[in-house]
């Protein structure tokens, strides 16, 4: 039974895929705590799911999250789950990493509803925990 939807295509795959049939993309499946990213692009919003441990962004399609934008390096910031929270880390970008509208030099915690600016991309970090702080 297909229940594992790629998270780049859509397309159903079988919970014990690693990899869309369609596409070729890395299936993630959902954690508990329900973490993602909605990638907001104009009126398009395409959700990420996010994984327990490091959750890389970049140019190179070997990153969980993989942006074809020539002001995206191709390795160029890491989510990690560490400790029950979520963080944000630059690995050395060249145009850097925004956390709510400021560039980070180190790593910073997300709170559901922080804002990410990476490359042209803009990204919303959502996290619903019944005790999480909410950033306003």
């Amino acid at each position: 039974m297909a229940n594992n939807s790629c998270p780049i295509c859509h397309h159903p795959n079988r919970n014990e895929n690693r990899y869309c049939t369609q596409c070729g993309s890395k299936l993630v499946s959902e954690n508990k705590e329900g973490a993602h990213l909605v990638i907001m692009s104009g009126n398009y919003q395409k959700r990420v799911v996010l994984m327990k441990g490091s959750n890389t962004i970049g140019r190179d399609d070997g990153n969980l999250i993989y942006f074809d934008d020539n002001q995206v390096s191709k390795k160029h910031a890491e989510i990690l789950f560490e400790n029950d929270q979520y963080w944000i880390k630059d690995l050395n970008s060249k145009n850097g990493v925004y956390l709510n509208g400021k560039k980070i030099d180190q790593a910073e915690r997300l709170y559901n509803g922080s804002i990410l600016k990476i490359g042209t991309r803009i990204l919303r970090f959502e996290f619903e925990k019944s005790n999480e702080p909410k950033f306003v």
